[in-house]
C-alpha cells in the first residue's frame, strides 16, 4: 500500500514538520503551491499537481526531478485534482499538512473535498494544534491520559459509541448545528469510538485539559 505525504497549498508551520519527524513515505505529492510548503520543510516532491499557476520558473529550479503534472481544469480545486492523481497512481494512504489558513472558506471547502474521498483513501491529516482523522465505522487510538479529543459530524451521525473518553457516548446522535463533541479527553487507552452511519472528523489535540 502505497503512502504519500501530501501538501496542499494551505498553512504549514514548523510544528507541523516537528509531527511527522522521521516518518517515511513512498511519495511526496504537492498540490500546485503545496510544493512551496514541501520545500520549506526541506522535502522534494515527486510530483506537482494542479494548474500550476504558483510554479513560477524560480520555483520550477528548484523542483529538479519533480514531475509537473498540469491539470488545468477550474471545475476542480488543486486538492481534488492532486487527490485523483494520486488514486491513479495506487495511493491509499496520505499523510496530509496544509489543508487550512487563513481563509475560513478554503479550510471548510478542502474538508468537503476529503469526504468525498475518505472511502479511498486513510488520511492523517496535520495542523499546528492537532491530528485529524475521517472516521465512518470505527477508530482507535492511544494518547496521553487528558489528551483532548474532539468529534466533529459532517451532517448526522448516527449510532455513535465511545470507550476511554471521559464524556462518553452510547450509541448517541452528533449532528451538525445541533450537537457535537468538542473537547471530550482520554481516560483510558486505547480510547475508542465507533458509528453506525455518517462521518466524523475526529481531531485529537496537542494539548489536555
Amino acid at each position: 500500500m502505497k503512502h504519500a505525504l501530501f501538501f496542499a497549498h494551505g498553512e504549514v508551520g514548523e510544528k507541523e514538520f516537528r509531527k511527522i519527524g522521521n516518518e517515511r513515505f513512498d511519495l511526496v505529492i504537492a498540490a500546485d503551491g503545496g510544493a512551496l510548503n514541501a520545500l520549506r520543510g526541506g522535502y522534494l516532491p515527486d510530483y506537482v499537481v494542479g494548474d500550476l499557476d504558483s510554479i513560477t520558473a524560480g520555483v520550477e529550479e528548484q523542483l529538479p526531478g519533480a514531475k509537473l503534472v498540469s491539470r488545468p481544469s477550474q471545475e476542480l480545486n488543486d486538492l481534488e485534482k492532486t487527490l485523483q492523481f494520486c488514486e491513479e497512481l495506487g495511493v491509499r494512504e496520505i499523510t496530509l499538512l496544509g489543508i487550512g489558513g487563513k481563509r475560513l472558506d478554503h479550510t471548510l471547502n478542502n474538508l468537503s473535498v476529503l469526504s468525498r474521498y475518505d472511502e479511498r483513501f486513510h488520511f492523517t491529516i496535520y495542523d499546528p494544534y492537532s491530528r485529524i482523522y475521517l472516521v465512518r465505522k470505527r477508530w482507535e487510538y492511544s494518547g496521553a491520559i487528558n489528551q483532548l479529543i474532539s468529534l466533529i459530524p459532517l451532517g448526522r451521525v448516527e449510532g455513535v459509541v465511545t470507550e476511554g473518553l471521559a464524556f462518553p457516548l452510547k450509541n448517541e446522535p452528533l449532528v451538525f448545528g445541533e450537537r457535537e463533541g468538542l473537547s471530550n479527553y482520554i481516560v483510558s487507552n486505547p480510547a475508542r469510538v465507533r458509528i453506525r452511519s455518517g462521518l466524523l472528523f475526529i481531531f485529537v489535540l496537542d494539548g489536555e485539559t
